[in-house]
């Protein structure tokens, strides 16, 4: 298994769904806050000075196209803002700049991305039910009856909701049940579910 993160990478892109990203977000950033890892940094990453969801909900990043090379862990929410950054030559090569080391998170179509970057090639994997189709050509398999699938350094998960699952679900994979179920308590989530 691979040393907890220190610095963790949040990508952001027009036309996320914002829950894809918060989700998982609210559970890693209480792993300092609550002094589980009080080294554990964050930064919020886009592909714009000014990010706008598919509702119109304005985000404004700490940084655009950030040099990747000094994360742990970079997490790839979805949303319809996906299905043109597959073909978007400067997000992917980008993305391929994350290398084949360190861990990678994705919830619901975030998994095209990584997808179309070539991290799921030999892989299973799973995405929002309405994109499995899509995402076949960039895996293995994909996995329909599960919400979170673990490959090792990838992490995948279903649509939307599933960020809160994966967020956590993070949070045990790297800092223990003990955390995640003080950072669960804390967030009134009694729905946990890693399948």
């Amino acid at each position: 298994m691979s040393p907890p993160p220190k610095r963790i990478a949040f990508l952001v892109f027009p036309r996320l769904t914002f829950l894809d990203f918060v989700g998982a977000y609210d559970s890693l950033r209480r792993i300092p806050a609550m002094g589980i890892a009080t080294e554990v940094t964050h930064r919020i990453i886009g592909t714009a000075g000014e990010i706008a969801d598919e509702s119109g909900l304005v985000l404004r990043p700490d940084s655009v196209y950030e040099d990747l090379a000094s994360f742990d862990l970079l997490y790839v929410p979805g949303g319809l803002g996906t299905r043109a950054l597959v073909d978007d030559e400067r997000l992917i090569a980008y993305l391929r700049t994350w290398g084949p080391d360190r861990p990678l998170a994705s919830v619901c179509t975030g998994a095209l991305l990584l997808g179309r970057a070539g991290y799921l090639a030999g892989r299973r994997a799973t995405t929002h039910h309405r994109a499995w189709d899509l995402l076949r050509p960039y895996c293995r398999e994909v996995v329909t009856d599960r919400r979170i699938v673990d490959e090792g350094r990838i992490v995948t998960a279903g649509g939307v909701a599933s960020s809160l699952d994966l967020g956590l679900y993070l949070v045990e994979k790297f800092w223990g049940a003990p955390a995640r179920e003080r950072i669960a308590a804390q967030m009134e989530y009694r729905g946990y579910s890693a399948v």
